[in-house]
């Protein structure tokens, strides 16, 4: 049914419950796993004076490699599967997943208390705006699945 699976991360915790449902997912339909992640930039009006961008932004991109070539190595996605893009998260996954005619995209959601706070915006907007199917994983076990 699917031919290639987005997995949006942001590297918490909720997103290794998530990449694990991805893989799973992906492995089960012999899907390609292509992996995302997105550094948001930063505003330069919120430090004014502050000179070290260049040296900030490269430190960040570079952790960001680590940690997405990590996680593709611990679930057996090919280094050609790996991106990382800039700009506004929700809009990067969804221009990822239109570009690389994903099928399915798999992101995490901070389950919190009511309705309103079940899907943060990101997920929210990747929902709302992705031409594909979409998987949003929670962070909180539902009660029936604790208990078990």
């Amino acid at each position: 049914m699917y031919k290639r699976v987005l997995f949006a991360t942001d590297f918490d915790e909720v997103g290794i419950i998530a990449a694990h449902k991805a893989k799973k997912i992906a492995d089960e339909n012999g899907a390609d796993l292509i992996l995302v992640h997105v550094v948001e930039p930063i505003p330069a009006y919120a430090y004014p004076g502050f000179a070290g961008f260049a040296e900030v932004e490269l430190s960040i991109r570079e952790q960001a490699e680590k940690e997405l070539n990590e996680l593709g190595e611990k679930l057996g996605v090919d280094a050609k599967h790996r991106f990382i893009e800039f700009g506004s998260t929700k809009n990067e996954i969804l221009r990822v997943a239109q570009e690389r005619h994903i099928d399915l995209i798999v992101t995490g959601s901070h389950g919190k208390h009511g309705l309103s706070l079940l899907l943060g915006s990101t997920a929210n907007a990747i929902l709302h705006g992705a031409e594909c199917d979409v998987l949003i994983v929670r962070s909180i076990p539902s009660e029936k699945n604790s208990k078990a």
